[in-house]
């Protein structure tokens, strides 16, 4: 496995930016309905014997469209263990996530509007310089209109926005008490301002990639032009483990980021993990339970500090200058990965009250695969 790392893009930022960008949530899960086994994979690969000429024919829209069903019985299992990065650009750290406490799907295939509905709810948080910490609750419907492209041996799926105007958005926490006494002064509200938000990024759709004969997906933001590919920290190449996320995150001081679930399905399997960080000299990474960090996440939509939890299958520091690399061979189940970047949670240390906030920006590739 060859791991090439890249660089980090300039500060970002305006006050408001790190609420919500929920669209990254649907490109994640139908992604990750695309890599499912069994029965699904096989669907796809049966896709390899259909020319591009006839994929992208207009009139073949009809079969273009079944294409999407195989992976269609997965869709909200996925979409409720996924906690997925909030930003707004590709390439971008990630200022918050969200998590589904539910998930609907239906396929409309008539003649005239075939289209794919999602009716979901859940719960997530993000982070600005002004509020801190901002928790919310958010549910709606979304519309999507879904098309398909072949660029040589990959296939580019399109989903394409027709409805977002049933998206709601509930603020629960607004952790800094110099923002809330703002908020009151000012009449800025929250609620909508979020709403307004994630209407705006649902709007712009996603675009889902499988790569040639390996069965490879990815997805991204928006649409990507036919033969790009979207941003990751780190490339994977002829790898025999299965990766399960590959982004970038920003932590601000006393804050913390859960990333997952991780799901590992074999006994004989591991947790690989490969990360970089730059920013600050130092933060704790541990592996939490799903069912414990399910509780933790609830905690810090809704109450301001961090998280503290009462077990952990593994825990590390995180140092500045070095790329870090650790296996852990756990039991079957699903996990969080908890990046902390406070001073009550592990070994690491950060100033309690930083005369300024260093941000501990994190480049993270985690996958799992069978033990050493």
């Amino acid at each position: 496995m060859t791991l090439v790392e890249a660089g980090w893009p300039a500060a970002f930022g305006r006050a408001h930016r790190g609420l919500v960008a929920h669209l990254v949530l649907w490109g994640s899960i139908v992604a990750s309905c695309i890599a499912c086994g069994g029965t699904q994979q096989a669907g796809v690969g049966a896709i390899n014997v259909l020319s591009a000429g006839v994929i992208n024919d207009p009139g073949n829209k009809s079969l273009r469209f079944d294409l999407l069903r195989f992976g269609l019985a997965e869709f909200c299992s996925e979409m409720q263990r996924r906690g997925v990065a909030l930003k707004m650009r590709d390439g971008e750290p990630n200022l918050g996530r969200f998590y589904a406490t539910s998930c609907q799907s239906q396929l409309l295939d008539e003649q005239q509007r075939q289209t794919l509905i999602v009716r979901y709810a859940g719960r997530g948080f993000g982070w600005t310089n002004v509020t801190h910490r901002v928790g919310f609750e958010s549910q709606g419907l979304v519309e999507y209109a879904p098309d398909f492209q072949m660029h040589g041996e990959s296939m580019y799926i399109y989903f394409r926005p027709r409805n977002v105007s049933s998206t709601a958005f509930a603020t629960t926490l607004v952790e800094s008490p110099l923002a809330n006494t703002g908020i009151v002064l000012t009449g800025v509200r929250p609620d909508q301002l979020g709403q307004d938000i994630v209407q705006s990024q649902l709007g712009r759709g996603f675009t889902v990639i499988r790569y040639g004969k390996t069965g490879e997906t990815d997805f991204a933001l928006g649409v990507v032009p036919l033969g790009q590919r979207p941003f990751h920290p780190f490339h994977v190449v002829d790898s025999e483990k299965v990766t399960l996320d590959n982004d970038r995150a920003e932590v601000h001081s006393g804050q913390q980021d859960y990333i997952g679930g991780l799901n590992v399905t074999e006994e004989d399997q591991a947790l690989f993990l490969t990360m970089t960080l730059d920013g600050a000299p130092e933060v704790d990474v541990l592996l939490i339970p799903k069912p414990v960090g399910d509780g933790l996440i609830t905690q810090l939509t809704t109450q301001a500090g961090p998280t503290v939890p009462n077990v952990s299958a593994f825990g590390s520091i995180l140092r500045a200058g070095s790329t870090f690399r650790q296996y852990m061979p756990v039991p079957k189940g699903s996990y969080y990965l908890l990046v902390d970047h406070t001073s009550l949670v592990g070994l690491a240390n950060p100033p309690a009250t930083p005369l300024d906030d260093r941000a501990a920006r994190i480049d993270y590739l985690v996958q799992v695969g069978d033990r050493p």
